[in-house]
């Protein structure tokens, strides 16, 4: 049996998206059988911080968390996307702060790493090779206990004009069925009752002849009450996917479908394979034959955006009132295609931004407003201390990401059960209401 080296603290810095999230709980996982885990700079021996690099912004993040560990008398392990993205900077020793640098294929290898920097060792790991990243049986999850992610993919095969990932992570790679419904077993044995499937496109998964429905019919076996879809790519989201997630009870009503944009030529010279009339069908059917809600991203200010093809985005979220979207200008990103287009001025990209935010959030007002005087059922996730109220998601928002409902209750009230909520008013975009009753 192995015995916790207490004497050895070690914490982890997760930056960056879902997907990293998902990495890092399992490097805790792999930590926690042979380290004391600390949250707190001043107590470690060693940090581990998986880094993000898919935007300027998340590189400087990421150095900027590097240089913050440095301040204190620790060991520092870099894994993630800085190092995939950058090699040059262990390899020319551009941060000599950091003992040791892992791309995501040599999780498994966290342990002897850590032990190997406290005697003195530096380390660069490195493979060419992209398989599916390593998963702990012993995964720490950092959400709470009744919802975890489960990411069915490493990598990703669109090209976009944009996007580093692809030079990042390397080519898709799905994660076989057999493994997935291993580690969802092993969650939903451990209380959770929500899975969040996630990858970099998740429509694309296939093992063999498993495709996503497949794999969705085998996690649906572990018995979980709900799953979740995020990341599914527009020319990927058929009909028959939209029909088994309006008809099935354990698919959550939503999906998440980065868009982009919706004015041709800015598509196309973006690399998606989408054209504005492929989206409409899409939102079309999910309007006139389903109650999905839909989440989605928008990009403007890309090269030779102009002000008529942001005005056909602005009329496309009013006609299609999509139910939760994000927005973001454009940065240009060394590596991308798009790094050598003629730029649109940054001042110009953030009047855009502003623009279409201030009419996303108009439509999201009155999509809340419209549950004002309804009663709907609310997972708790947690208190909100300074409001003083529980705070939840309904099964048809995502519960990190999207508009949260608060509540109040006259009775006790537990993490991760649903309640019956009857909504009072609209706060900013929020929903707030009261609790009626458990649900059972």
């Amino acid at each position: 049996m192995t015995t916790i080296d207490r004497r050895i603290k070690v914490g982890v810095v997760s930056l960056g998206c879902d997907k990293n999230r998902v990495d890092s709980e399992n490097m805790l996982g792999f930590l926690s059988k042979e380290f004391e885990i600390v949250s707190d700079y001043e107590e470690a021996d060693v940090v581990i911080i998986n880094t993000c690099s898919f935007l300027k912004s998340a590189v400087k993040e990421s150095i900027d968390v590097i240089m913050e560990a440095a301040m204190h008398p620790v060991k520092i392990v870099v894994t993630g996307c800085l190092p995939m993205r950058y090699p040059e900077i262990a390899d020319n020793n551009l941060l000599p702060e950091v003992s040791a640098f892992l791309d995501n294929q040599h999780y498994t290898t966290i342990v002897e790493t850590v032990y190997n920097i406290l005697e003195g060792s530096k380390e660069v790991r490195r493979n060419t090779e992209v398989k599916p990243v390593a998963t702990s049986p012993d995964r720490i999850l950092t959400t709470p206990m009744h919802y975890a992610y489960l990411k069915i993919a490493e990598g990703c095969n669109n090209r976009c004009a944009f996007c580093a990932i692809p030079r990042i992570r390397g080519p898709y790679v799905s994660t076989p069925v057999g493994v997935l419904v291993e580690e969802a077993r092993r969650l939903v044995g451990n209380g959770v009752e929500e899975l969040i499937l996630v990858a970099q496109d998740v429509t694309r998964y296939r093992d063999g002849d498993v495709d996503l429905l497949g794999l969705i019919d085998r996690l649906e076996e572990t018995g979980v009450r709900l799953i979740r879809l995020m990341y599914c790519y527009p020319e990927e989201v058929t009909v028959g996917l939209l029909d088994r997630i309006e008809k099935d009870p354990q698919l959550a009503k939503y999906i998440d479908v980065p868009m982009q944009h919706a004015a041709d030529n800015v598509l196309r010279a973006m690399r998606r394979r989408s054209h504005s009339a492929d989206l409409r069908k899409m939102m079309d059917y999910i309007r006139r034959n389903t109650h999905i809600k839909v989440r989605s991203t928008f990009m403007v200010g890309f090269p030779g955006e102009t002000q008529a093809d942001l005005d056909e985005l602005i009329a496309f979220l009013e006609e299609y009132r999509i139910d939760y979207a994000g927005f973001f200008a454009f940065s240009r990103e060394e590596g991308t295609p798009a790094y050598d287009m003629e730029q649109v001025p940054q001042k110009e990209k953030n009047r855009r931004l502003k623009e279409v935010e201030k009419v996303q959030s108009r439509i999201m007002r009155e999509i809340a407003e419209g549950y004002v005087g309804q009663e709907i059922e609310v997972t708790m996730d947690a208190v909100d201390y300074d409001k003083n109220r529980f705070v939840g998601h309904p099964d048809w928002a995502h519960p990190e990401i999207d508009n949260k409902v608060y509540f109040g209750a006259d009775f006790p009230v537990v993490e991760g059960e649903r309640y019956r909520i009857r909504i009072e008013k609209v706060s900013k975009l929020d929903l707030v209401g009261r609790a009626i009753a458990p649900i059972r």
